[in-house]
């Protein structure tokens, strides 16, 4: 009949319009899961020298007091820091007082999450200055090459905790870094960040939407947070950010 016609009409239509939105969610969901190359390289001199240039504008912009670079030892060490300001990069703003000082001889290669590490270009680009992303097999291959290892082990879930939570540490109960230590006998060097999350608001933390959007299975996310951040047009004006070792 001619309804059936009709309906048979439009289910085909839903269908040639839905597949291209499937094979694109598909294809977003296989990226995210896809492995990162787990290699190292040296940090290029040159664009270390160039990111250091450009963050140090950040640091003048939060006011970072650096105390206690003293600490960090010669050789290898894994350097284990809190977590603040979400996507905002932080707590890694040391490290332009850190090169300044002791110059680039003695790379730092920070982990991070493996988001990052999905384009081609990105990946090239955080490779060149010592980010690397964060599996077990890069760690190692770090501190086997004689290099100082950064790494945040409360990740997203401390970076995304709610503003009233910003004076805490949350580790979430990860400790890999002290494994690392003991199977390759380095010391563990603590990194305090205290200030740099006053900038963060995280008016929800996601941890329910993200648990329901399985998002720690296909992305390795425990958070999906509503927030608002500072210097994105949210606060007056910046908040002093401290870094302190040992």
């Amino acid at each position: 009949s001619r309804p059936d016609l009709r309906s048979a009409a439009a289910m085909m239509r839903d269908l040639v319009r839905e597949r291209p939105l499937r094979r694109g969610v598909r294809a977003l969901v296989d990226g995210l899961r896809a492995e990162p190359p787990l290699h190292i390289e040296r940090p290029h001199p040159t664009k270390l020298e160039s990111a250091v240039r450009g963050f140090e504008m950040l640091a003048r912009y939060h006011r970072l007091d650096v105390r206690g670079l003293e600490r960090i030892p010669e050789g290898p060490a894994v350097l284990v820091g809190n977590h603040n300001g979400g996507l905002n990069p932080v707590d890694g703003l040391f490290l332009v007082h850190y090169y300044r000082r002791l110059g680039y001889d003695q790379p730092i290669y920070i982990l991070a999450h493996d988001i990052l590490f999905k384009h081609p270009r990105v990946a090239a680009v955080l490779r060149s200055v010592g980010i690397v992303p964060a599996r077990r097999e890069t760690a190692r291959a770090v501190l086997e090459a004689g290099h100082k290892l950064l790494v945040f082990p409360g990740g997203d879930i401390e970076t995304m905790r709610p503003y009233r939570d910003r004076g805490k540490v949350v580790l979430a109960g990860r400790k890999g870094f002290a494994r690392l230590s003991l199977e390759h006998g380095v010391p563990v060097v603590p990194l305090v960040s205290a200030g740099s999350h006053e900038t963060l608001i995280v008016l929800s933390q996601g941890r329910r939407v993200a648990k329901a959007l399985r998002l720690h299975r296909w992305a390795r996310l425990h958070s999906l947070p509503i927030m608002l951040a500072a210097p994105w047009g949210v606060l007056a004006g910046p908040t002093c950010a401290a870094s302190m070792m040992g």
